[in-house]
Protein backbone atom coordinates (compact mmCIF):
# COMPACT_ATOMS: atom_id res chain seq x y z
CA UNK A 1 0.00 0.00 0.00
CA UNK A 2 2.79 2.42 0.89
CA UNK A 3 4.61 1.70 -2.36
CA UNK A 4 1.47 2.43 -4.35
CA UNK A 5 0.90 5.67 -2.43
CA UNK A 6 4.49 6.66 -3.13
CA UNK A 7 4.06 6.11 -6.87
CA UNK A 8 0.84 8.10 -6.83
CA UNK A 9 2.56 10.97 -5.02
CA UNK A 10 5.46 10.94 -7.47
CA UNK A 11 3.05 11.01 -10.41
CA UNK A 12 1.24 14.03 -8.98
CA UNK A 13 4.47 15.90 -8.23
CA UNK A 14 5.76 15.27 -11.73
CA UNK A 15 2.50 16.46 -13.26
CA UNK A 16 2.71 19.72 -11.28
CA UNK A 17 6.35 20.15 -12.30
CA UNK A 18 5.39 19.81 -15.96
CA UNK A 19 2.75 22.50 -15.49
CA UNK A 20 5.40 24.82 -14.05
CA UNK A 21 7.72 23.99 -16.94
CA UNK A 22 4.89 24.86 -19.31
CA UNK A 23 4.82 28.37 -17.81
CA UNK A 24 8.50 28.76 -18.71
CA UNK A 25 7.75 27.54 -22.22
CA UNK A 26 4.95 30.10 -22.56
CA UNK A 27 7.33 32.83 -21.39
CA UNK A 28 9.87 32.05 -24.13
CA UNK A 29 7.16 31.63 -26.74
CA UNK A 30 5.62 35.02 -25.89
CA UNK A 31 9.04 36.71 -25.93
CA UNK A 32 9.82 35.30 -29.36
CA UNK A 33 6.43 36.40 -30.62
CA UNK A 34 7.03 39.96 -29.41
CA UNK A 35 10.52 40.17 -30.90
CA UNK A 36 9.39 38.63 -34.19
CA UNK A 37 6.53 41.11 -34.53
CA UNK A 38 8.81 44.09 -33.94
CA UNK A 39 11.40 42.70 -36.36
CA UNK A 40 8.72 42.41 -39.06
CA UNK A 41 7.72 46.05 -38.51
CA UNK A 42 11.33 47.24 -38.73
CA UNK A 43 11.85 45.13 -41.86
CA UNK A 44 8.93 47.01 -43.43
CA UNK A 45 10.54 50.35 -42.56
CA UNK A 46 13.83 49.15 -44.01
CA UNK A 47 12.18 48.02 -47.25
CA UNK A 48 10.59 51.45 -47.57
CA UNK A 49 13.99 53.08 -47.10
CA UNK A 50 15.37 50.85 -49.84
CA UNK A 51 12.62 51.34 -52.43
CA UNK A 52 11.25 54.82 -51.86
CA UNK A 53 14.46 56.85 -51.61
CA UNK A 54 15.27 59.14 -54.52
CA UNK A 55 19.03 59.57 -54.88
CA UNK A 56 20.39 62.49 -56.92
CA UNK A 57 22.83 61.44 -59.65
CA UNK A 58 25.65 63.63 -58.32
CA UNK A 59 25.76 61.93 -54.89
CA UNK A 60 29.08 60.43 -53.85
CA UNK A 61 29.26 56.72 -54.66
CA UNK A 62 30.84 55.96 -51.26
CA UNK A 63 27.80 57.36 -49.48
CA UNK A 64 25.48 55.29 -51.64
CA UNK A 65 27.56 52.19 -50.97
CA UNK A 66 27.43 52.55 -47.19
CA UNK A 67 23.75 53.52 -47.25
CA UNK A 68 22.57 50.50 -49.22
CA UNK A 69 24.93 48.20 -47.31
CA UNK A 70 23.42 49.29 -44.00
CA UNK A 71 19.91 48.93 -45.41
CA UNK A 72 20.60 45.41 -46.64
CA UNK A 73 22.13 44.38 -43.31
CA UNK A 74 19.09 45.69 -41.45
CA UNK A 75 16.65 44.00 -43.83
CA UNK A 76 18.52 40.68 -43.75
CA UNK A 77 18.86 40.59 -39.96
CA UNK A 78 15.22 41.45 -39.36
CA UNK A 79 13.96 38.87 -41.86
CA UNK A 80 16.32 36.34 -40.25
CA UNK A 81 14.90 37.23 -36.83
CA UNK A 82 11.33 36.76 -38.07
CA UNK A 83 12.16 33.38 -39.60
CA UNK A 84 13.92 32.20 -36.44
CA UNK A 85 11.14 33.21 -34.08
CA UNK A 86 8.52 31.61 -36.33
CA UNK A 87 10.48 28.35 -36.60
CA UNK A 88 11.15 28.21 -32.87
CA UNK A 89 7.51 28.83 -32.00
CA UNK A 90 6.19 26.21 -34.43
CA UNK A 91 8.79 23.51 -33.80
CA UNK A 92 9.00 24.12 -30.05
CA UNK A 93 5.25 23.91 -29.59
CA UNK A 94 5.03 20.76 -31.69
CA UNK A 95 7.84 19.07 -29.74
CA UNK A 96 6.46 19.98 -26.32
CA UNK A 97 2.93 18.74 -27.07
CA UNK A 98 3.45 15.81 -29.42
CA UNK A 99 6.94 14.61 -28.56
CA UNK A 100 7.93 11.61 -26.40
CA UNK A 101 8.41 11.66 -22.64
CA UNK A 102 10.74 14.51 -21.64
CA UNK A 103 9.92 16.62 -24.69
CA UNK A 104 8.84 19.61 -22.58
CA UNK A 105 12.33 19.82 -21.10
CA UNK A 106 13.93 19.60 -24.55
CA UNK A 107 11.62 22.27 -25.97
CA UNK A 108 12.22 24.73 -23.12
CA UNK A 109 16.00 24.19 -23.08
CA UNK A 110 16.19 24.52 -26.86
CA UNK A 111 14.23 27.77 -26.94
CA UNK A 112 16.32 29.15 -24.07
CA UNK A 113 19.56 28.28 -25.87
CA UNK A 114 18.43 29.91 -29.14
CA UNK A 115 17.24 33.17 -27.59
CA UNK A 116 20.72 34.78 -27.71
CA UNK A 117 21.06 34.70 -31.50
CA UNK A 118 17.45 35.88 -31.93
CA UNK A 119 18.02 38.93 -29.74
CA UNK A 120 21.39 39.56 -31.40
CA UNK A 121 19.93 39.57 -34.90
CA UNK A 122 17.17 41.93 -33.77
CA UNK A 123 19.70 44.33 -32.22
CA UNK A 124 21.91 44.31 -35.35
CA UNK A 125 18.91 44.98 -37.57
CA UNK A 126 17.76 47.89 -35.41
CA UNK A 127 21.22 49.46 -35.20
CA UNK A 128 21.79 49.05 -38.94
CA UNK A 129 18.55 50.89 -39.68
CA UNK A 130 19.71 53.90 -37.66
CA UNK A 131 23.14 53.79 -39.33
CA UNK A 132 21.51 53.75 -42.76
CA UNK A 133 19.53 56.85 -41.77
CA UNK A 134 22.80 58.60 -40.97
CA UNK A 135 24.14 57.98 -44.46
CA UNK A 136 20.74 58.68 -46.01
CA UNK A 137 20.64 62.12 -44.41
CA UNK A 138 23.89 63.05 -46.20
CA UNK A 139 22.42 61.83 -49.49
CA UNK A 140 19.12 63.75 -49.52
CA UNK A 141 19.77 66.71 -47.17
CA UNK A 142 21.93 69.80 -47.17
CA UNK A 143 25.15 69.74 -45.19
CA UNK A 144 23.79 71.66 -42.18
CA UNK A 145 20.63 69.57 -41.90
CA UNK A 146 22.56 66.33 -42.39
CA UNK A 147 25.05 67.29 -39.65
CA UNK A 148 22.23 68.03 -37.22
CA UNK A 149 20.43 64.78 -38.04
CA UNK A 150 23.64 62.80 -37.60
CA UNK A 151 24.16 64.26 -34.14
CA UNK A 152 20.63 63.24 -33.18
CA UNK A 153 21.07 59.75 -34.61
CA UNK A 154 24.42 59.24 -32.89
CA UNK A 155 22.87 60.27 -29.59
CA UNK A 156 20.01 57.84 -30.24
CA UNK A 157 22.47 55.02 -30.97
CA UNK A 158 24.45 55.70 -27.82
CA UNK A 159 21.32 56.00 -25.66
CA UNK A 160 19.92 52.78 -27.11
CA UNK A 161 23.14 50.89 -26.44
CA UNK A 162 23.60 52.34 -22.96
CA UNK A 163 20.01 51.64 -21.87
CA UNK A 164 20.05 48.10 -23.23
CA UNK A 165 23.33 47.35 -21.44
CA UNK A 166 21.99 48.83 -18.21
CA UNK A 167 18.76 46.82 -18.39
CA UNK A 168 20.55 43.57 -19.19
CA UNK A 169 22.84 44.07 -16.19
CA UNK A 170 19.93 44.93 -13.93
CA UNK A 171 17.95 41.80 -14.75
CA UNK A 172 20.96 39.50 -15.15
CA UNK A 173 21.24 36.49 -12.83
CA UNK A 174 23.49 33.49 -12.41
CA UNK A 175 22.19 30.49 -14.33
CA UNK A 176 23.47 28.18 -11.59
CA UNK A 177 21.01 29.79 -9.16
CA UNK A 178 17.95 29.42 -11.39
CA UNK A 179 15.10 27.10 -10.38
CA UNK A 180 15.25 23.68 -12.00
CA UNK A 181 12.66 20.92 -12.13
CA UNK A 182 14.88 18.36 -13.83
CA UNK A 183 15.19 16.19 -10.72
CA UNK A 184 11.40 15.94 -10.46
CA UNK A 185 10.79 15.47 -14.17
CA UNK A 186 13.43 12.73 -14.30
CA UNK A 187 11.17 10.61 -12.12
CA UNK A 188 9.81 9.29 -15.42
CA UNK A 189 12.91 7.08 -15.62
CA UNK A 190 12.02 5.18 -12.44
CA UNK A 191 8.23 5.34 -12.30
CA UNK A 192 7.51 2.96 -15.27
CA UNK A 193 9.63 0.18 -13.69
CA UNK A 194 7.76 0.47 -10.39
CA UNK A 195 4.35 0.85 -12.01
CA UNK A 196 4.89 -2.42 -13.89
CA UNK A 197 4.59 -4.26 -10.56
CA UNK A 198 1.03 -2.95 -10.02
CA UNK A 199 -2.15 -4.35 -11.58
CA UNK A 200 -2.56 -3.50 -15.22
CA UNK A 201 -5.56 -1.20 -14.80
CA UNK A 202 -4.04 0.77 -11.89
CA UNK A 203 -0.65 1.01 -13.59
CA UNK A 204 -2.26 2.37 -16.74
CA UNK A 205 -3.99 5.12 -14.74
CA UNK A 206 -0.79 6.15 -12.95
CA UNK A 207 1.19 6.15 -16.18
CA UNK A 208 -1.34 8.41 -17.94
CA UNK A 209 -1.49 10.81 -15.01
CA UNK A 210 -4.14 13.46 -14.47
CA UNK A 211 -6.23 14.37 -11.45
CA UNK A 212 -9.22 12.24 -12.43
CA UNK A 213 -7.06 9.23 -13.22
CA UNK A 214 -5.16 9.58 -9.94
CA UNK A 215 -8.39 9.79 -7.93
CA UNK A 216 -9.75 6.69 -9.65
CA UNK A 217 -6.50 4.86 -9.03
CA UNK A 218 -6.73 5.74 -5.33
CA UNK A 219 -10.08 3.95 -5.11
CA UNK A 220 -8.77 0.84 -6.87
CA UNK A 221 -5.53 0.44 -4.94
CA UNK A 222 -7.14 -0.41 -1.54
CA UNK A 223 -9.37 -2.95 -3.27
CA UNK A 224 -6.29 -4.57 -4.79
CA UNK A 225 -4.53 -4.67 -1.42
CA UNK A 226 -7.55 -6.35 0.21
CA UNK A 227 -7.47 -9.09 -2.40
Amino acid sequence: MLAADKLLLQSRIRQNAIQLKEKEFSLHNDNFGTVGTQAAVIAGFTMTAFVEISIPPEVNRVLKFFYFTAVMISLSMNVYCVSQTTTLSVCGTSLSLRGPDGSMIRAVDGMYAERAQVFRSFAIGLMSLLVSMMFGSWIIMDMEAAAGCNLILMYALWTLYDNCSRLFKRFQFDEAESTSFDDILNMSMSIPQQVSQLPHKVADMLHRGGTDRAAEAETLLPMHQQK
